[in-house]
């Protein structure tokens, strides 16, 4: 199945939560950017409200769109110790990267004005556009639980065999449309499949809360 773009996936996706519309405990909580049309639609169709949590990469020293871990912006990192081990990186450095990781975060919160909504006791749709190491959606999952979130199902278009079994470590229950064996990309499945700008997020994020009737 090859989705026209993020929108469409994000319809498939919420006839598959149907169980949780009009829930007043659920909220959906979307990756930027690539997760937000997609959480828009689960959001809009299900009737509950939308979010976002940033979780960045941590890039290796070596090749700046490899990672090596990831860090969440309530300062909760993963980081993958073999490839740690193996690369020889430090952890000043390391230190050094989740510094600036931080401080990008907080630039770009402040920037889609977008307050937190509290987790606590809360189910969270945690959502993406796609799952390739699962790396990021682990760590969100994780750092929602500890965040006092009751319990985390992860929802995506799309992710390889291999990944699931790091979702459902940290996820109550993990939703995907589809399994690939013969998993490349995430963007093999979608005709559209671009990079969306800091100006379409805050869009759907306007659109969200004036539906949700939010001020």
């Amino acid at each position: 199945m090859v989705f026209q773009d993020r929108l469409e996936a994000g319809k498939f996706l919420a006839q598959m939560l149907q169980e949780f519309k009009g829930d007043p405990e659920t909220i959906v909580v979307a990756l930027p950017r690539g997760g937000v049309p997609v959480g828009y639609v689960i959001a809009k169709e299900l009737g509950v409200p939308l979010d976002i949590f940033f979780v960045k990469k941590i890039p290796s020293p070596y090749n700046p769109e490899a990672a090596i871990g990831a860090v969440s912006e309530s300062g909760q990192e993963y980081l993958n110790e073999r490839a740690v081990m193996m690369l020889g990186v430090s952890r000043p450095w390391i230190e050094e990267q989740i510094a600036k990781i931080m401080e990008q975060i907080a630039k770009k919160r402040a920037l889609y004005r977008k307050p937190r909504l509290p987790v606590a006791g809360k189910r969270v749709i945690l959502v993406d556009d796609g799952v390739a190491t699962g790396a990021s959606m682990y760590l969100a999952a994780k750092a929602l639980k500890n965040e006092g979130a009751r319990e985390v199902v992860i929802a995506t278009p799309v992710a390889p065999p291999d990944a699931l079994a790091l979702l459902r470590e940290a996820a109550d229950e993990v939703v995907v449309a589809q399994v690939p064996r013969d998993f490349m990309a995430v963007g093999q499945y979608y005709r559209d499949f671009h990079q969306l700008d800091d100006q379409e997020v805050m869009a759907l994020l306007d659109a969200a809360q004036r539906e949700a009737g939010q001020p």
